[in-house]
């Protein structure tokens, strides 16, 4: 009974953290006013940034695909590809207004890694001219004959035997040239992540906006293009109580709701969140400032 009693305790201190956060006050002095000896006209508005992480793999098939299966047992791709996939969604208010001057374009930066080594060498045995089936049995050959030596070293069974620092270097070295070879058969798989932000302007009369589209062929698009499924904002005010003003008062602050911010794509929804949206809000007159 005890234990059944502690986590209903907890439970309701967790109900109550998130009931408190959910109903924050955030607010802002609205209108002309004074402040330090100037004149300050200002406005409540909210403009929210959503970044997306999108990863693209591109694969690009080796010269001697269609003999790997024959060689090694084990199918290659015969066809370049690259597809994209949305991993990471986040949004949030940003911090200074000042950030609707920037442009609500997509802004990129990514960075790439190559997962199956570095350049192939289409053929590196030798300048002579030889059929591909020809060039493709030999690179098989090296690379059989390197398991055979990594085997030997690791057993030592190779001369007086490799040890330590000798033995590491040696066998990444065959590492190394084995991944090379294998290349000529299986490809690369490239993947490259790519952050981009979005900068969206809050409007009341709009509380769901489409932002971007999205398909795994072309990666992020803009909102125009119906190739896409569409990337959505939905925006749900929440029904909150705000403080009682003044009805004669003279100085006015906006209280932000604490809406639900919802971004999907599709069907799938990426990122929940509950942010103070000044557009859903209601404002509040007092007779003096607060």
């Amino acid at each position: 009974m005890r234990y059944l009693s502690s986590i209903l305790v907890v439970a309701l201190m967790v109900a109550f953290s998130v009931e408190a956060q959910a109903q924050q006050v955030v607010k802002q002095r609205i209108g002309t006013y004074r402040e330090n000896g100037n004149v300050v006209v200002a406005e409540a508005t909210t403009t929210l940034a959503v970044d997306l992480t999108i990863e693209s793999t591109e694969v690009e098939t080796g010269p001697y695909a269609r003999y790997a299966q024959k060689l090694f047992g084990k199918r290659a791709s015969l066809i370049n590809r690259i597809s994209y996939e949305i991993v990471g969604v986040d949004v949030a208010v940003l911090a200074e207004a000042d950030y609707l001057a920037l442009s609500s374009d997509m802004s990129t930066k990514g960075t790439s890694i190559t997962m199956l080594g570095d350049d192939i060498n289409v053929d590196r045995l030798s300048a002579d001219e030889v059929s591909i089936e020809a060039a493709a049995e030999a690179a098989a050959e090296k690379v059989y004959d390197l398991r055979a030596v990594r085997e030997e070293l690791i057993m030592g069974e190779y001369g007086d035997g490799v040890y330590g620092a000798g033995l590491e270097a040696a066998l990444r070295e065959i590492d190394r040239l084995e991944r090379e070879y294998l290349e000529l058969f299986y490809g690369t798989r490239t993947v490259t992540t790519t952050k981009h932000r979005i900068i969206m302007p809050v409007s009341e009369n709009t509380p769901n906006s489409v932002i971007a589209r999205f398909n795994s062929d072309e990666g992020l698009l803009s909102k125009d293009n119906i190739s896409g499924d569409i990337i959505l904002v939905a925006i749900t005010p929440s029904d909150m109580s705000y403080p009682q003003g003044d009805e004669k008062g003279g100085v006015a602050y906006r209280y932000a709701n604490n809406a639900t911010v919802v971004v999907s794509c599709g069907h799938e929804v990426f990122a929940t969140r509950i942010l103070p949206i000044y557009e859903f809000g209601k404002t509040v007159y007092y007779n003096s400032p607060r």
